[in-house]
């Protein structure tokens, strides 16, 4: 008996119905809602990305090491400030910033690029996957109007790579033909070796494509495509080997990086209630991510993960997967094993399951949905099966696309270092000095240049949980060491945590001016005279020196 050739893509059915598409006219042309729903995509993603918000606190970690340091030591050094990026990431933004200078939107180019890309790679992977145009159209809309992708696009971090990496890999494994293995097997060989270089978690996606292909070509006996496998699977254990030599393994023992994703490694076997509980947690986390999350990506666990709409949503997911698993066997099957790949990784305290990091998953939140919308075109029996997959659609586009609608009028800027540096260069008086956190000091050191205050003194704090410490103490080294007049104290990182340190600094001296924008806040001191720095700045004072009050301005 020959063998199956066929491919997993190949179950089709009629696109569309000619008499409906002549009654709605150019409308009802099924490639121009792609078309419209990819020009909505790459809308949301410019509107953010023009808007050129501040720089936050894991951008500006990263971003400062772009302003002293050239291509050697960004590839062959470890990063400050405890950051990580792939190699080619790296190589590709010190290539802009030469050209173009460091600044926050040349940083940002290369995410916007790769967002934009996405949904391009996106609607070729939904045309091997999904037969009919409504569901291509479904999930390309998913991922245009995600909010969480619309924001990534516009962050200076390697994760709209992560996720341009699995839709790109998922669409070469949907194109591949084990009989023309000779076209496809090294355009796969060569787009994995360089998305190893591009994103960290492709390794997991090329795990998945690898396992999957490898094992169809032994079930069909195409022996020359397996051999052709198993050496685009050599070249990319080969391009990991060296990427890892070279970068990753200066991660390893980190210790900083396991306490802060402790939380997020899967316990694997679960042996009680609570360990299963996390991943019912994590599922929800990520169905949540996909559709719902707008901004950052915070590591925290969310309320609404487990609101009414949530839970309904990974219900859809997982009906969506069995869906896929009938409509495209193979594609679900990477999906599937990239997955698993990823929990055991985290099993073995190897990479994080949770925020971030799972961005690169993702799309096959999406993808599992659209297959819901093609499995009710396939049912031929079913009445109204055309209303019922254009309702099921409607639903799943409305959800994502009410949370980017925001996004449009108001685009995300939490700690909006800029505008209180702007405010501060226009109040700014000689003498005056910068009191401000060290997780708000990076981005204060990437923009003073930029707004003139680079020549003010600065205080430099670290935050505790005992506010009142961190304030009084950092009054006491002011009032000590004097190294300002004036004091503008900035808070950007978590504003809304640190309100008893405001609140502890604000008792010591009445502030003078007050400037508050998104996440951020700017406040004028002037501690000289107030009771507490009298008392310090006499206790440090040497006895024979004569007592007399601070000088004033």
């Amino acid at each position: 008996m020959a063998p199956d050739t066929t491919s997993t893509t190949d179950r089709t059915l009629p696109t569309s119905s000619a008499p409906t598409r002549a009654r709605l006219g150019i409308w009802g042309h099924p490639v121009l809602w792609v078309v419209v729903l990819i020009g909505i995509g790459w809308l949301l993603r410019g509107r953010q990305y023009l808007f050129n918000r501040s720089l936050w606190l894991d951008e500006a970690y990263l971003a400062v090491n772009f302003m002293y340091r050239d291509l050697g030591q960004l590839l062959f050094e470890p990063l400050s400030n405890g950051q990580a990026a792939p190699l080619g990431f790296l190589a590709l933004t010190k290539l802009l910033t030469t050209g173009l200078g460091v600044e926050d939107w040349v940083l940002r180019l290369q995410p916007l690029a790769a967002g934009l890309l996405t949904l391009l790679a996106a609607w070729g992977l939904a045309r091997k996957t999904l037969p009919h145009r409504a569901a291509q159209a479904t999930f390309v809309g998913l991922l245009a109007l995600s909010p969480v992708l619309v924001y990534y696009s516009s962050e200076f971090k390697q994760y709209q790579n992560d996720v341009l990496a699995t839709v790109g890999l998922l669409w070469l494994a949907a194109h591949f033909d084990l009989q023309r293995w000779q076209r496809d097997a090294p355009v796969l060989a060569v787009a994995g070796a360089l998305a190893i270089w591009l994103s960290h978690p492709s390794l997991f996606v090329l795990a998945g494509v690898g396992l999957v292909l490898w094992i169809e070509a032994i079930r069909q006996r195409q022996r020359a495509a397996w051999l052709a496998v198993s050496g685009a699977g050599l070249l990319w254990v080969l391009a990991f080997a060296l990427h890892h030599t070279l970068v990753m393994k200066t991660l390893a023992g980190n210790q900083h990086l396991l306490d802060f994703w402790r939380f997020a490694y899967a316990p694997l076997p679960p042996d009680s209630p609570t360990e299963w509980r996390w991943y019912l947690d994590s599922a929800l986390a990520l169905v949540y991510l996909a559709m719902r999350h707008v901004g950052v990506a915070h590591h925290g666990m969310l309320v609404a993960w487990f609101d009414g709409l949530n839970l309904g949503l990974l219900a859809l997911s997982v009906a969506g997967s069995v869906a896929l698993a009938w409509r495209a066997p193979r594609i679900a099957a990477i999906g599937l094993t990239v997955l698993l790949v990823t929990l055991a990784a985290s099993a073995l305290h190897l990479y994080p399951f949770r925020s971030r990091p799972t961005i690169f998953l993702v799309p096959l939140v999406p993808l599992g949905r659209a297959a819901l919308v093609q499995a009710a075109l396939d049912r031929r029996s079913l009445p109204a099966r055309h209303l019922l997959a254009a309702v099921v659609a409607g639903f799943l586009l409305l959800v994502p696309a009410s949370a980017s609608w925001k996004v449009l009028r108001k685009p995300h800027n939490d700690q909006d270092m800029k505008a209180a540096l702007l405010h501060i260069a226009s109040q700014t008086m000689p003498g005056d000095g910068v009191v401000i956190d060290s997780m708000s000091h990076k981005a204060f050191d990437f923009y003073s240049r930029a707004y003139g205050v680079q020549a003010m003194p600065v205080l430099v704090f670290r935050p505790t949980i005992n506010q009142y410490h961190d304030a009084m103490a950092t009054v006491r080294r002011l009032c000590i060491e004097q190294p300002m007049q004036r004091s503008w104290v900035i808070v950007t990182h978590r504003l809304q945590e640190r309100s008893g340190f405001l609140q502890h600094i604000a008792s010591v001296a009445p502030a003078l001016q007050r400037w508050e924008g998104q996440g951020a806040i700017a406040l004028l001191y002037d501690f000289r005279d107030s009771d507490y720095c009298r008392k310090y700045a006499a206790r440090s004072r040497p006895p024979s020196a004569p007592s007399s009050a601070l000088p004033t301005q």
